[in-house]
C-alpha cells in the first residue's frame, strides 16, 4: 500500500492535516449516530404526550438498564473497527475478513448466553434499582421485550464496525436511518395510535432493530467481492483459529471500561426513582439529551478511530498525529455549539418532549448540568476514538477505573453522608465531574500511546 504522504528521502516536510478525510468520515457518522437517540427522543415524546409520568419514567429506567446491558457489548463495534482498520492499514485484506468472522462468531455465542440468562438477570437488576410499584413493573416489561433484540444489535454492531474500519461511514448511516425511521413509525402507531404505553415503545424498538440487522447483513454481503465472500464462507481455514487472543484482550478491556461507564449512567437514571416520579422522568429526558450530544460527538470520534487505526496498522506516526489534530478541532466546535443550543433552546426542547408541568419544572431545575456536559466532555469522546483506533483499550480501562472509582464513587458517598442525604444535584455534579476527569486521565496516558504506535506489538 503506497503512502501518498511520504516525503523525499532525507527531507522533513509539514504534513497536511486530513480535515477533508475526517469530515468525509465524520459527517455520515454524526448523522448515523444521532439517528439512534433521536428515535429514543421520539419514544420519550410519544410517552410524554400520550401516557403518564409513570410510563415515561419507567421507559427512562428501562432504557437506561437496557442501554447499560447492551453498551457492555459495544466492544463488538469498536473492536471490529480497530482490528479491521489496522489490518487494512497493513495491507492485509484477508486478515480483515477473518476479524469480521471472529467477531460474528463471538456475537452468536453472546446472543445464546444472553437469551438464556436474561429472564433471571433483568428482574434482579430492576429489583435493586427501583422500589416495588407500577414504575418497576412497567420498566420490567419494557426491558424484557427490548432484551429479545440483542442478537440483532450485535450483528449490526459487527457490520457497522467492519465498514467504519474500512473508512466507510455511509453504509452505517443507511442502516441507522432505516432503523430510526422504522422505530419512529412503529412507536407512533403502537404508543400514539394504539395507546400501548411502555410496552408499545418496547415492541416498536424491537421491530426496528431486527429490520436494521437484516439490512446490515444484506449490505455487507453486497459490498464484498467474490474473493472476500469465499473467505467469509470458509470457516475451516487455519488462520481463523489465530487472532483470538488479540480480539479477546481488546474486547475484555473495553468491556470492563464500558461496564464502569454505563453502570454510572444506569445509576444516574435509576436514582430518580428514590425521589419521586417527576425526578425520574426529568432524568430520563436529560439522559436522552446526553445521548444526542454523545452521538454527535462520536461522529468525529469514529473518524479518529478509522484514521488512527490505518496509521497505527502501518506504523506511520506522522499520520497518527495528523489524524488526532484534525479530529480534535471540529469536536471542540461541536461541544461549544451543543452547550449553547441546550441552554438557549431549553424551553422549546422541553416543550417538544413533554407537556407534563411537574416534569418540565423539575428538568429545568437541573438543566445547567446537562447544558454544560457537551462542553466538559468532548475531549473524552475524542480521546476514546484515538485510543480505540490504536487498539489500546487497556489504557482506557485504567483511566476509567481512576475516574469512576477514584472520583465518581467518592463524590456519591460524600453526598449520601450529608445531613439531607443524597440529592439529584449531588448525582449530576458527580457525573459532570466524572466526564471532566476522563479527559485528564486519558490525556495523561497519551504519551505512552504515541510510543506504542511508533513501535507496535
Amino acid at each position: 500500500m503506497a503512502d501518498g504522504n511520504a516525503a523525499p528521502s532525507g527531507r522533513r516536510v509539514a504534513r497536511p492535516l486530513p480535515h477533508r478525510a475526517a469530515a468525509a468520515l465524520a459527517l455520515p457518522a454524526i448523522a448515523s449516530n444521532v439517528a439512534v437517540p433521536l428515535a429514543g427522543l421520539v419514544d420519550t415524546a410519544a410517552l410524554g404526550h400520550f401516557a403518564t409520568a409513570t410510563d415515561l419514567g419507567a421507559v427512562g429506567l428501562g432504557a437506561a438498564v437496557i442501554s447499560t446491558l447492551f453498551w457492555v457489548f459495544s466492544f463488538l463495534r469498536v473492536g471490529t473497527t480497530s482490528l479491521v482498520g489496522r489490518a487494512l492499514g497493513a495491507g492485509d485484506r484477508t486478515g480483515a475478513v477473518r476479524h469480521i468472522q471472529r467477531a460474528g462468531a463471538l456475537a452468536a455465542a453472546l446472543s445464546v448466553v444472553w437469551l438464556i440468562g436474561m429472564w433471571a438477570l433483568v428482574p434482579a437488576i430492576l429489583h435493586v434499582l427501583a422500589p416495588e410499584g407500577p414504575a418497576r413493573d412497567a420498566a420490567l416489561a419494557y426491558t424484557l421485550i427490548r432484551s429479545l433484540s440483542l442478537p440483532a444489535l450485535l450483528v449490526t454492531l459487527v457490520v457497522a464496525g467492519s465498514f467504519i474500519g474500512a473508512k466507510n461511514t455511509r453504509i452505517p448511516l443507511v442502516i441507522a436511518t432505516t432503523q430510526a425511521v422504522a422505530n419512529i413509525v412503529l412507536d407512533l402507531f403502537l404508543v400514539g395510535g394504539l395507546g400501548l404505553g411502555a410496552e408499545g415503545a418496547a415492541w416498536g424498538t424491537f421491530g426496528s432493530e431486527w429490520m436494521g440487522a437484516a439490512l446490515a447483513v444484506a449490505l455487507l454481503w453486497r459490498r464484498l467481492d467474490a474473493a472476500q465472500r469465499a473467505t467469509l464462507r470458509d470457516w475451516r481455514d487455519a488462520t481463523l483459529r489465530r487472532g483470538w487472543r488479540a480480539l479477546l484482550l481488546f474486547n475484555g478491556a473495553y468491556m470492563g471500561r464500558t461496564a464502569l461507564l454505563t453502570g454510572v449512567v444506569a445509576f444516574v437514571a435509576s436514582v430518580g426513582s428514590r425521589f419521586d416520579p417527576e425526578t425520574l422522568a426529568a432524568n430520563a429526558i436529560m439522559l436522552q439529551l446526553m445521548n444526542v450530544a454523545s452521538y454527535a460527538l462520536d461522529g468525529y470520534a469514529n473518524a479518529a478511530e478509522a484514521l488512527v487505526a490505518h496509521a497505527a496498522g502501518a506504523a506511520r506516526v506522522p499520520d497518527f498525529h495528523a489524524a488526532v489534530i484534525a479530529t480534535a478541532i471540529p469536536m471542540v466546535a461541536i461541544g461549544i455549539a451543543l452547550t449553547a443550543l441546550y441552554w438557549i433552546a431549553r424551553e422549546p426542547i422541553l416543550a417538544a418532549l413533554t407537556d407534563l408541568p411537574a416534569v418540565r419544572t423539575t428538568a429545568l431545575e437541573y438543566w445547567p448540568w446537562i447544558a454544560l456536559l457537551p462542553l466538559v466532555s468532548w475531549g473524552a469522546y475524542w480521546l476514546d476514538g484515538v485510543f480505540l483506533g490504536a487498539g489500546r483499550s487497556g489504557l482506557m480501562l485504567a483511566a476509567m477505573m481512576v475516574s469512576v472509582l477514584g472520583v465518581f464513587v467518592p463524590m456519591i458517598v460524600w453526598g449520601a453522608a450529608q445531613p439531607g442525604g443524597l440529592t439529584n444535584g449531588h448525582v449530576w455534579t458527580a457525573f459532570l465531574t466524572l466526564n471532566a476527569v476522563r479527559v485528564v486521565t486519558l490525556g495523561a496516558a497519551y504519551p505512552r500511546l504515541t510510543r506504542t504506535v511508533a513501535s507496535p506489538a
